[in-house]
């Protein structure tokens, strides 16, 4: 399996320290690594294998841009399938939190004293993320200056046991937590429904009353590890992808 990771910009033969260790780790454990330019578009080296990208998020057109450069495991379509909210929502909607998609001048409803969690289709907007009213989504409209047409995932606010969200990496429809943790049996609905995506992330919190509940779906290429350690991620899932993807 060939895997490319981010250079720095107009430095195509320098990685990314961000992803330096694994760039490392990967080579260092036989597979073929390349790295690649957003900025220039360039990549080195080139090749016609089929290519995991590993590194920073993409929007839709620099993805494009680098499928036109090299064949890749995974399609713009997939990618975005699991990268934007849009993309994932409707096949989980019975596992996760119960969320609208709304424009960005288009406030839901407070009127009996909700709080929602609002985020964009691929980030939350940090400590303004929770807004409980008329007030503040108009402050987080200024704060971020948002397009009044921008699509915004809202989502109804719960209650959580704290440091309770971990990270599953799903390859195939397998997922696979750190140190061996098994994705709880509830949420296994979750990976058939959201087949045939490859390679994707999967957060998973729990409530107060110890429900396991899917936080939010990601494209596996550009998750970073949270709880897990290089050496699980490596040897669990990238070798389960190069077992799945070999020809």
């Amino acid at each position: 399996m060939r895997i490319i990771y981010p250079s720095l910009p107009y430095e195509v033969r320098v990685v990314d320290p961000m992803w330096e260790d694994e760039y490392r780790w990967a080579r260092a454990h036989g597979w073929a690594v390349a790295l690649y330019d957003s900025e220039t578009q360039r990549l080195g080296p080139d090749s016609s294998t089929p290519a995991l990208y590993r590194g920073w998020m993409l929007s839709e057109g620099e993805y494009h841009s680098l499928e036109r450069r090299t064949p890749l495991l995974v399609s713009v379509a997939s990618y975005l399938s699991s990268h934007l909210a849009t993309g994932w929502y409707e096949a989980v909607q019975n596992l996760t939190f119960s969320s609208w998609f709304l424009k960005a001048n288009q406030p839901p409803d407070f009127s009996a004293g909700q709080r929602y969690f609002v985020k964009g289709l691929v980030k939350s907007f940090g400590e303004d993320s929770v807004v409980a009213s008329v007030a503040q989504w108009q402050q987080l409209y200024r704060r971020h200056e948002l397009l009044p047409e921008e699509l915004l995932f809202v989502r109804q606010h719960a209650a959580l046991l704290p440091d309770s969200e971990r990270r599953f990496f799903v390859v195939a429809g397998e997922a696979y937590g750190a140190n061996g943790t098994m994705l709880p049996p509830s949420l296994q609905p979750a990976v058939e429904a959201l087949q045939p995506r490859l390679f994707y992330s999967l957060d998973v919190v729990l409530t107060q009353a110890g429900t396991p509940v899917i936080v939010e779906v990601g494209d596996g290429q550009v998750s970073d590890l949270k709880e897990w350690m290089l050496p699980d991620f490596g040897s669990t899932v990238l070798r389960a992808l190069a077992r799945v993807t070999q020809p």
